[in-house]
């Protein structure tokens, strides 16, 4: 309703752009995405917001619905469980023919999604036995359903209407345990990171049938759970270069924050997981400079999510403001305002999904991967996108 120059609306698409410039938000949800569409979604439909797909939280994704009509409305995100895929190709690592190491991988894959499946419907068995009246707001009026519900039903049949996500973090690192390589820097790698991601997605489509839930796949956020898995996993199997020997493991599929790459390639890589991982994805692009001035380069980002057919997306970059005068610039090592000399400066990242001035909260994992960012600009390539 809004991408293109001749749509009514593309003026506030314009505006979006340039307020992504200077406060990295609002980021962008690609509905013309080939598995974001819905054959009910008419153009000319007052309510055509019924038939679309929204976000919840920094990148859940709520549409897809095996029990009821294909919506983001009065659902959502029921619990998610992360696998530690990089612990599982670590305790291959002994195996020295690549192949039966990557076969190895897959039975223990097989064996912790079943785990996880499990884990997830037990706590569902417990979740539904709750009555309407214990929540007297989401089952009045906001969950599907949940009018025809009395005070003493129970909240099962509603519930089921929402999603129960499988994710998993650090696919770069485990591909560096089971290849030698990430799937940012190898074509190898990366097609046994599609074949990984595949599996998990049919394995996930084979529970829904099996327990009659809404399983889906999470390319998980990793907020806490980076720097916690890897403290464990360097602690059983000792510092690993290219695995073990950061503070943390990679955000789901994305290509390492520290791969030094262009903005293209980084996309390209990460664009046909989008479609695996329907339970959830983001893609995240770091430019540097002063984005305030140049909004055309927040609409580049977006032009190359639609030509690459991904779902979410948006960018990071630097912003800093004087809170006593209110200066704004994104000089990236600014410790003093230069129009009143005053220290006191805000220094606004993303963190996961979350805007932050400050760091002092945040664990050690995620501030390591803060550290660790490139920008994706010129690295020996065209351009930013080439």
């Amino acid at each position: 309703m809004n991408y293109l120059p001749e749509d009514r609306n593309f003026d506030l698409y314009q505006l979006a752009c340039k307020v992504t410039a200077r406060r990295f938000f609002p980021n962008f949800l690609n509905l013309d995405a080939s598995y974001n569409q819905d054959s009910e979604w008419r153009a000319d439909d007052p309510k055509r917001y019924i038939h679309e797909v929204a976000t919840m939280g920094c990148r859940t994704r709520v549409f897809e619905n095996r029990f009821g009509p294909k919506t983001s409305i009065g659902r959502g995100n029921l619990s998610f469980s992360t696998i530690n895929i990089v612990k599982l190709a670590l305790e291959c690592r002994e195996e020295q023919d690549q192949q039966k190491r990557i076969d190895m991988f897959f039975a223990k894959l097989d064996h912790m999604l079943e785990l996880t499946a499990k884990q997830l419907d037990d706590r569902f068995q417990f979740q539904k036995t709750a009555f309407a009246k214990q929540f007297p707001l989401l089952m009045k009026s906001l969950w599907i359903g949940a009018d025809k519900l009395g005070p003493n039903d129970t909240i099962e049949s509603v519930i089921n209407q929402g999603t129960l996500g499988i994710g998993f973090i650090g696919l770069a690192e485990c591909l560096v345990a089971l290849t030698g390589k990430h799937h940012g820097e190898s074509e190898e790698s990366q097609a046994l990171g599609l074949k990984i991601v595949g599996y998990m997605r049919q394995r996930i489509n084979d529970f829904c049938e099996q327990y009659h839930h809404n399983y889906s796949v999470l390319a998980t956020p990793a907020e806490g759970l980076s720097g916690k898995f890897t403290k464990k996993d360097r602690k059983q199997f000792g510092v690993i270069p290219g695995v073990t020997d950061r503070d943390y493991y990679t955000n789901s599929n994305h290509v390492p924050v520290y791969y030094k790459c262009s903005a293209r390639h980084k996309a390209e890589v990460e664009a046909p997981y989008h479609e695996m991982t329907r339970g959830g994805h983001i893609f995240y692009v770091e430019i540097d400079g002063d984005a305030t001035h140049n909004p055309q380069v927040i609409m580049s980002v977006v032009d190359m999510m639609d030509q690459l057919d991904m779902g979410y997306g948006s960018v990071n970059h630097n912003r800093n403001r004087c809170m006593d005068c209110g200066y704004e610039n994104a000089d990236d090592h600014l410790e003093k305002c230069p129009k009143c000399g005053s220290t006191n400066i805000d220094k606004l990242q993303r963190i996961t999904g979350y805007l932050v001035g400050t760091t002092d909260r945040w664990n050690s994992g995620k501030l390591a991967e803060l550290n660790d960012r490139v920008t994706h600009i010129d690295h020996g390539q065209q351009d930013l996108f080439g």
